[in-house]
């Protein structure tokens, strides 16, 4: 037993490592990282950008703490970052028709089936352990 499991573990690791490929950074990626590296200028900028961000001093603390909290107020928050990666999935992505599907189909479906306990249904839009609390609560209101 110990031995098939130790052969399907290394036959798995076989195949994923054929599925892992290694790509080349983009064109300018490469020419951006060619500059810092070579040009005098550049590699002084950076050993001055590494000297701030590494620094201990508590007036440098103090200005990177007020720089990250400005530029915070300028990040990506939650939902832009979702919504960026549907786009790149699905270029015709659209928030509002996904908010009306939600609203229209998947979620009166779901509650349906959550509250009938119709475990096929779940299971089509649930996870494993939405089915499991589902099963639990339909049978502890079964037997009350």
């Amino acid at each position: 037993m110990f031995i098939l499991n130790i052969l399907s573990i290394s036959s798995y690791r076989n195949r994923a490592g054929q599925s892992l490929v290694l790509h080349k950074d983009s064109p300018r990626q490469e020419a951006w990282n060619r500059l810092k590296d070579s040009n005098p200028i550049m590699r002084s900028f950076v050993s001055m950008r590494q000297a701030y961000d590494e620094s201990e001093n508590p007036v440098v603390s103090s200005m990177r703490s007020v720089t990250q909290t400005i530029g915070s107020w300028f990040d990506e928050n939650e939902t832009a970052q979702v919504q960026r990666l549907m786009k790149m999935l699905d270029p015709a992505f659209n928030h509002e028709s996904f908010e009306r599907e939600l609203r229209e189909y998947i979620v009166p479906e779901v509650v349906d089936a959550y509250l009938s306990a119709d475990q096929e249904a779940l299971k089509a839009w649930c996870g494993e352990a939405v089915r499991k609390l589902s099963r639990s609560q339909s049978s502890t209101l079964i037997s009350s």
